[in-house]
C-alpha cells in the first residue's frame, strides 16, 4: 500500500536556529511521503527567507501579522487539505524528531479507522531522560489537562499505547477527514487551550485520540515564547483562555464546582510571583482573567 501523504505544518516566528534544527531532523526520517508547510507568523526578522535558503524543499506561507498558534495552524491546515493531504501533522518548531517518529504514528493511524488524532511520546530536549508528555487526561472540572509522566524519568512505565482524552498540539497527527468533519482550531484562544478545546470536539465526534509511545520527539519547551514574548505573556493567556473555555464549554450550573479551583490557582500563582517580586506576572494574571470575562465570544466558523 502507498504511504499516505502527510503535510507537516510548522510555525516560525523570529526563530531561525531552532526551526532549522527541527527541519533538519525531519530530513532524516524514514517516512518519505511528506511535505513541510512552514507558516511564518509575522516574523520581523529574516528568519523565513534564511530557512528557505537552508532547506529549499519546504513550502512557505507568510502571514502579515502574528495570528497565534491557532490562527497560524489554521492557515497551514487549510493550505494542506486544499491540496489533498491525507494527514496533517502540527509540529512545534522547537522540537527534534526521531527517525521513525512519523512512520510509527502513521502505522497506528492506519490500523484503525476510528483513530482520528495521535500524539508521540515527548521528552525534554535539555533533559532527555525526563518525560515532557506521555499522554494527557482532561476531566470536566480540571483547569488544565493532566500531563501523564511530566518530568518523570522514563523507565518504560508509559510504553503501552492507549487512548487519551487530551492531545497536545506540540506534535499532533490528524487525519484529514477529522478536520473536514469537526473543523479547525478556534482562533479566539490565540495561544494555549486551542488544543484542549479541539481534542474535546474530536472525541465528542466519536474519534479516538491515541498516545503512541514508539513515536518519539524531544521538546525545547516554551523556547520561542520565552525568547520573543514579553514577561507575563504565558500567565495572561493561561488565565484569559481558562475563562474563555469555561464560558464556552462549562454549563453555568457547574461553575460553583469549577471556579473554586480557578480561584485557588490564581491565589497560588499570585503568591509565587509576589514572593519573587515579579509584579509584571501578577498584573498579567489579573489582566488575563478580566480579558477572559469581558471579551465578546465570536461565533467562530471553524470549517475549512
Amino acid at each position: 500500500m502507498p504511504e499516505p501523504r502527510v503535510s507537516i505544518i510548522i510555525l516560525n516566528w523570529n526563530s531561525y536556529e531552532v526551526t532549522l534544527d527541527c527541519l533538519l531532523s525531519l530530513r532524516k526520517m524514514d517516512y518519505r511521503n511528506f511535505e513541510v508547510v512552514l507558516v511564518d507568523n509575522g516574523s520581523v526578522d529574516s528568519s523565513a527567507d534564511k530557512l528557505v535558503e537552508s532547506v529549499p524543499e519546504i513550502r512557505v506561507i507568510k502571514n502579515g501579522t502574528n495570528l497565534g498558534f491557532a490562527g497560524g495552524s489554521n492557515i497551514g491546515m487549510r493550505d494542506a487539505l486544499g491540496r489533498g493531504a491525507d494527514y496533517v501533522l502540527l509540529l512545534n518548531n522547537d522540537t527534534v524528531v526521531a527517525r521513525d517518529f512519523l512512520s510509527q504514528l502513521v502505522r497506528v493511524g492506519e490500523s484503525d479507522d476510528k483513530i482520528g488524532v495521535l500524539n508521540p511520546k515527548m521528552y525534554f530536549f535539555d533533559r532527555p531522560d525526563r518525560l515532557n508528555y506521555a499522554g494527557g487526561v482532561h476531566k470536566r472540572f480540571r483547569l488544565f489537562p493532566k500531563i501523564v509522566g511530566l518530568r518523570e524519568r522514563d523507565h518504560g512505565q508509559y510504553d503501552q499505547m492507549r487512548e487519551v482524552s487530551f492531545l497536545s498540539g506540540c506534535a499532533m497527527l490528524i487525519k484529514a477527514r477529522v478536520v473536514r468533519q469537526i473543523g479547525l482550531f478556534e482562533e479566539v484562544y490565540f495561544h494555549f487551550y486551542e488544543d484542549i478545546e479541539w481534542s474535546l470536539r474530536a472525541l465528542k465526534a466519536g474519534f479516538k485520540g491515541v498516545y503512541v509511545p514508539k513515536s518519539v520527539i524531544w521538546h525545547k519547551e516554551h523556547y520561542v515564547t520565552d525568547k520573543n514574548q514579553r514577561n507575563g505573556f504565558i500567565e495572561f493567556y493561561l488565565a484569559r483562555n481558562n475563562i474563555i473555555f469555561a464560558r464556552k464549554h462549562v454549563p453555568l450550573r457547574d461553575w460553583p464546582c469549577k471556579m473554586p479551583f480557578f480561584c485557588a490557582w490564581m491565589i497560588y500563582r499570585t503568591l509565587v510571583f509576589a514572593a519573587r517580586f515579579d509584579w509584571q506576572k501578577v498584573s498579567s494574571l489579573y489582566k488575563g482573567f478580566w480579558a477572559g470575562c469581558v471579551i465578546r465570544l465570536p461565533r467562530e466558523d471553524t470549517s475549512l
